[in-house]
């Protein structure tokens, strides 16, 4: 543990990397990466708060709050300098964290982000948020099996289906607006530093963030739900791997 917020170390070495996990996610979800990694540098995993074993935010859930966990664990691990790696809505909070704090992130990645704004018409999206607040659980599963869920192998789904229900009610509805309404493209203008996105396929479109914000490298791993780590680990670790390097 790290103060209040759940965490794992792995390794030693100079410039650590510190994993943010997605929505509804956990630091488990980085366990092969940290291990992978563990050998030659210091690797780090948390629960952002309301996930894993991190206890409840205080107030509101928002991208601007959960950033702040990274920089709780940033301080009391004592990393002045390291690279951040994020997915889907860590990846988010992530941009939001380097735009702010650019002298510490040395680099960052990230993993199948979320879009810039227009990917998902705003019909759809009032569709979802008028749905949200009766029962979450159904609206998210469903969005998931028509979007994310593509690719992903049976056993990691029911994982990632278990780790939405353990989620609160009320972080999964406004967390999931959140989603929906913070532009991450305009922050990630921002951050000066190396860029760098690891997606699918279907995330290589004209609003994808390495499309549409310059100066993102990226690269495509096949044959992989969104969950790209969880589902194609050995391919994930190599892409990173040549990013580190």
């Amino acid at each position: 543990m790290t103060g209040r917020i759940a965490s794992i170390t792995r390794g030693s070495g100079d410039l650590p990397v510190l994993f943010a996990h997605s929505f509804a996610g956990n630091r488990s979800h980085w366990a092969d990466t940290l291990a992978h990694l563990g050998s030659r540098r210091r690797a780090i995993a948390f629960d952002f708060k309301g996930h894993g074993n991190s206890p409840a935010i205080s107030g509101r859930y928002s991208y601007d709050s959960l950033s702040q966990d990274i920089e709780t664990v940033a301080d009391l691990q004592q990393l002045d300098n390291f690279v951040l790696v994020g997915h889907s809505m860590g990846a988010a909070v992530a941009i939001e964290y380097a735009a702010a704090h650019a002298e510490r992130v040395a680099a960052l990645v990230l993993v199948d982000p979320p879009p810039a704004p227009g990917a998902v018409p705003q019909q759809q999206i009032q569709q979802i948020f008028d749905s949200l607040d009766q029962n979450p659980y159904p609206v998210i599963e469903q969005f998931w099996n028509q979007q994310m869920f593509i690719d992903t192998r049976p056993e990691v789904k029911q994982r990632l289906l278990a780790g939405l229900h353990d989620l609160a009610r009320h972080a999964a509805i406004e967390l999931t607006k959140e989603a929906f309404t913070v532009d991450a493209a305009k922050s990630l203008r921002r951050y000066p530093g190396p860029k760098h996105a690891i997606v699918t396929p279907r995330n290589d479109a004209a609003l994808s963030l390495h499309n549409a914000v310059p100066g993102v490298s990226h690269a495509i791993i096949h044959g992989t739900g969104h969950w790209i780590h969880l589902d194609k680990p050995a391919e994930f670790n190599s892409s990173l791997d040549e990013f580190l390097r």
